[in-house]
C-alpha cells in the first residue's frame, strides 16, 4: 500500500494549526490570566514575609500582566489575531523571571535574587512556548531566557556579590544554569517538531485507512474547484482487488442539488461509454454524505502536466499526430453514440483541453472528465444563455451560448493539438473577456509558424481543425482520423507514435519524481500532486 504523499499530508496539517492558531493562543492567555490571578492572591499572602517593598513590585507586575492577559483573552475570543501576538507573548512570558529577578535584587539583594524560588517558573514558561507549536518560537524562548539570565547576573547580581560568594553563585554555576534554561528551549523545538512530525504521519496512517465503502482511499491525485480524485483500491469482500481512481465531490458542493444532479449525469452518461481512448466509470455511490465516482485508474500524467514539464522541449510529431489519431477515435465514437431504438444522442463533450486529456506510463491515451457533457435528451439541464467549459478552448459557438454539435469538439482538439505541436497555447488573453475576443477574433496562425518543420498536410489537417466557419471545419471526428493516418515520415501516428509518447512519458515522470526528491516539505510541487490523474473538474 502506497503512504500518502508527505506534502500535501504537511500542507493539510500546517495549514488546519495555522487555522487553529487563535484558538490556542486564547487558551494560553486564559492560562495566564488566571494564572496571574492567582498569583495576586499568593504575593500578597507572602508580604509579611518577604517584605512591603517587594510585595508592592510584584503586585504591581502581576496585577499588570493579570489585565493584559484578560484583555487579550477576550479581544481573541471576540475574532481578533494576528500572527505577531505569537511572538510577542512568548518574550513577554520569558522575561517575567528576569523582571521579577531585577525586583528581588533591588528590594532584598543579590543572593536572594540568585535563589529565589521564583526561577524556577523560567524553564516551564519557555515550554509554555510548545503550545505554539513553532520550533523557532521554543528556540527563541530558551535563548532569550539564557541570555537574560546571564546579562542581569554578570551587569547587576555579580558587582554586588561578596567577594567569595557561594559556590552556586559563582560564574561556572550561573553559566550552567544558562545553559540548561537554553536546552530547555531546544528540548521544546524538538518537542513541538515531533509533534507536528508525528501527527503528519497519524494524519496519512488515517488517510490511508479511510474506506469509502468498498474503496480504501489512499493518496490525492488531483483536485478541483468543486471535486477531488483519489487514488483508491476497489476491495470487495472475497480478496479481489483493483486500483480505481475516486472522484468525490468536495463537502461544501455535497448539498448543491445542481451540481449533485450534474455529477450524476456524469456517471449516467460515463457507464454507458466503452471505448479504449475514454475513462471508464465503474460506480456511482455515497459515502458520508459525499457522492463519488469510481473510474478507471490512468498510471501517467494529463496532458497539460507533460507540456508543462517538458518546458522548451517539444513532442515527436508522431506523438502529437498518434494523440489526435486517438482522440479522433473517442470524439467519433461519441458523437456516433445511439440510444437503445438506434436513434442519435448527438453528444458533444464540450470540454476537451489538455487537463482532461489522460495519457498513460504506455502512450495510451484517455479521454476523461464528461461533466458537462450533453445530448439533445438532456439539454433541459443546461440554462439557456449559458457558457460551460474552459473559455480557452471553447469554440466561437459555444463561447456564443448557439446550438452545437461535435464540431465544437473538434475546433478544441484543434485548440489541443496546436498547443501539443509547439508547446505553447494558441488563444491567450488576460481575464475572460480578452478570452472571449480571442476565440471569436485573434488571427490562428498555422503550428509551422512556431515550430519550422512541420509540414504544410500538417498545417491543413490542425488549421481546417480551427475554422470559425462551421461549413469549412472539418465535419466529422471519422474524417480527422483518416487525415492523420494519411501523414507519412515522422508525421506518421503508425506505427511509432505510442513509442514515441511513452518515452516522453517516461522523461516527464523521471523529471518529476526527481524534483520531488528535491522539494522541501515548504515546497510543495503541484506537478506531483497530479501527476498519476485527470483535472476533475
Amino acid at each position: 500500500m502506497t503512504t500518502t504523499h508527505p506534502t500535501a499530508v504537511s500542507r493539510f496539517l500546517k495549514s488546519h494549526l495555522r487555522r487553529d492558531s487563535q484558538a490556542r493562543e486564547t487558551s494560553v492567555a486564559g492560562y495566564m490570566a488566571g494564572l496571574a490571578a492567582a498569583c495576586l492572591v499568593a504575593v500578597g499572602a507572602l508580604g509579611p514575609y518577604i517584605g512591603w517593598g517587594l510585595t508592592r513590585a510584584l503586585l504591581g507586575l502581576v496585577a499588570l500582566l493579570c489585565v493584559y492577559y484578560t484583555v487579550l483573552w477576550r479581544a481573541l475570543g471576540a475574532g481578533w489575531f494576528h500572527p505577531i501576538i505569537h511572538w510577542l507573548n512568548v518574550a513577554i512570558e520569558v522575561s517575567i523571571p528576569s523582571v521579577v529577578l531585577a525586583f528581588d535584587l533591588r528590594f532584598q539583594g543579590p543572593i536572594y535574587a540568585l535563589t529565589a524560588p521564583t526561577l524556577v517558573i523560567w524553564g516551564t514558561l519557555v515550554v509554555l512556548a510548545a503550545l505554539r507549536t513553532q520550533p523557532m518560537l521554543a528556540l527563541m524562548a530558551g535563548g532569550l531566557a539564557a541570555g537574560e539570565y546571564l546579562l542581569l547576573y554578570f551587569f547587576f547580581v555579580r558587582p554586588l556579590l561578596p567577594e567569595e560568594p557561594l559556590l552556586t553563585l559563582t560564574p561556572p554555576f550561573i553559566i550552567m544554569r544558562a545553559v540548561f534554561l537554553l536546552s530547555s528551549g531546544v528540548a521544546t523545538a524538538i518537542l513541538a517538531r515531533h509533534f507536528v512530525r508525528k501527527t503528519g504521519q497519524a494524519l496519512a496512517a488515517l488517510r490511508e485507512q479511510e474506506v469509502m465503502g468498498k474503496y480504501l482511499l489512499h493518496e490525492r491525485i488531483g483536485t478541483g474547484g468543486m471535486a477531488e480524485v483519489y487514488r483508491a483500491t476497489y476491495c470487495p469482500e472475497g480478496g479481489f482487488e483493483k486500483q480505481v481512481a475516486l472522484k468525490r465531490i468536495l463537502p461544501h458542493f455535497a448539498d448543491d442539488a445542481g451540481f449533485v444532479t450534474l455529477f450524476r449525469r456524469e456517471a449516467e452518461l460515463c457507464s454507458t461509454l466503452h471505448h479504449p481512448n475514454i475513462v471508464q466509470v465503474f460506480d456511482l455511490g455515497r459515502h458520508a454524505n459525499s457522492y463519488f465516482l469510481a473510474m478507471e485508474y490512468v498510471d501517467g500524467l494529463p496532458l497539460s502536466t507533460l507540456l508543462r514539464v517538458m518546458g522548451g522541449r517539444r513532442l515527436p510529431l508522431s506523438a502529437v499526430t498518434f494523440l489526435g489519431a486517438e482522440l479522433a477515435s473517442a470524439l467519433d465514437y461519441l458523437h456516433r453514440r445511439t440510444n437503445r431504438t438506434g436513434e442519435p444522442l448527438h453528444l458533444v463533450h464540450r470540454d476537451l483541453n489538455p487537463p482532461n486529456v489522460l495519457l498513460s506510463r504506455l502512450g495510451e491515451v484517455k479521454l476523461s472528465d464528461f461533466g458537462i457533457a450533453r445530448d439533445a435528451a438532456r439539454a433541459q439541464l443546461t440554462v439557456v444563455g449559458t457558457v460551460r467549459g474552459k473559455l480557452g478552448y471553447m469554440a466561437p459557438e459555444q463561447v456564443r451560448a448557439e446550438p452545437m454539435d461535435g464540431r465544437a469538439d473538434l475546433f478544441a482538439l484543434g485548440l489541443t493539438l496546436h498547443e501539443a505541436i509547439t508547446g505553447q497555447r494558441l488563444l491567450v488573453g488576460e481575464g475572460e473577456a480578452a478570452l472571449m475576443f480571442a476565440v471569436m477574433e485573434q488571427e490562428l496562425k498555422p503550428p509551422s509558424h512556431f515550430r519550422p518543420g512541420v509540414s504544410p498536410a500538417l498545417d491543413a489537417v490542425v488549421m481546417r481543425l480551427l475554422e470559425r466557419n462551421l461549413g469549412r471545419r472539418t465535419p466529422h471526428s471519422g474524417e480527422l482520423r483518416q487525415q492523420l493516418l494519411q501523414l507519412t515520415g515522422e508525421e506518421a501516428p503508425y506505427p511509432q507514435g505510442q513509442a514515441a509518447l511513452s518515452l516522453a512519458m517516461q522523461e516527464a515522470l523521471l523529471q518529476l519524481h526527481r524534483g520531488s526528491e528535491a522539494l522541501s516539505p515548504a515546497q510543495p510541487s503541484t506537478e506531483i500532486d497530479q501527476r498519476f490523474q485527470a483535472h476533475p473538474g
